[in-house]
């Protein structure tokens, strides 16, 4: 009897074995640094008390982003984990107490992706489609008084790898997050103070990565 379960046993786990090797033999990972630029769109809705610290609009934070990003592709499905952060000078302005320079903010984000690749492996570029969720946080010296806050949204892209040599591939992509910001004055600054609105944040980048099958 313990023969046959022992048989048995070694069965199932040589037959589990050779169904999942053909999916591992299509597992393609990718990891590469991206730089591009950070261009935010919508606006801002009125507030009752304007703040010399806050961005007058969402493209006062345009900036050059810097980031990283891994992929997992099994087949033509695939994820993708990024992150980038951009600097840029924000709120600033003259006022009747005089004039305010722009001071520095950050804005980083996090994201994660399911992707669709629309090619095969047998050509040098790759192409794919994708969309999950992302996390965005305003930051620096511009929104720390305001908690450095961090919002929620979906996020949309296109990208493609076209094969340099070997393993190395040049990125292109375009990837869209759409969120709700909501920064708010506190006690310590303003209560009334607030920068809040629909954004839909542009980001154009390129870059190298590198595969392994």
């Amino acid at each position: 009897m313990t023969s046959r379960v022992g048989r048995s046993t070694l069965a199932v786990v040589l037959a589990s074995l050779a169904l999942a090797t053909p999916v591992v033999a299509q597992i393609r990972v990718e990891l590469g640094g991206t730089v591009g630029a950070y261009l935010p769109q919508g606006s801002f809705q009125p507030a009752p008390v304007g703040s010399t610290l806050l961005a007058a609009s969402p493209d006062q934070l345009s900036g050059t982003a810097i980031g990283g990003q891994l992929r997992v592709w099994v087949a033509r499905i695939g994820v993708q984990l990024a992150a980038t952060t951009t600097s840029s000078r924000a709120g600033g302005g003259s006022t009747p107490e005089g004039y305010f320079a722009a001071i520095p903010a950050r804005v980083s984000t996090r994201s994660a992706q399911l992707l669709f690749r629309l090619t095969g492996d047998g050509g040098r570029a790759r192409v794919w489609l994708g969309a999950g969720a992302g996390a965005i946080r305003h930051g620096g010296p511009a929104y720390e008084p305001f908690g450095a806050p961090v919002n929620y949204g979906g996020v949309m892209g296109v990208g493609s790898a076209i094969r340099l040599i070997a393993g190395l591939s040049a990125d292109l992509g375009l990837t869209s997050m759409i969120y709700d910001l909501n920064v708010r004055g506190s006690a310590q600054t303003d209560p009334r103070i607030s920068e809040r609105g629909r954004q839909v944040d542009l980001m154009l980048h390129t870059g190298l990565s590198y595969s392994w099958h």
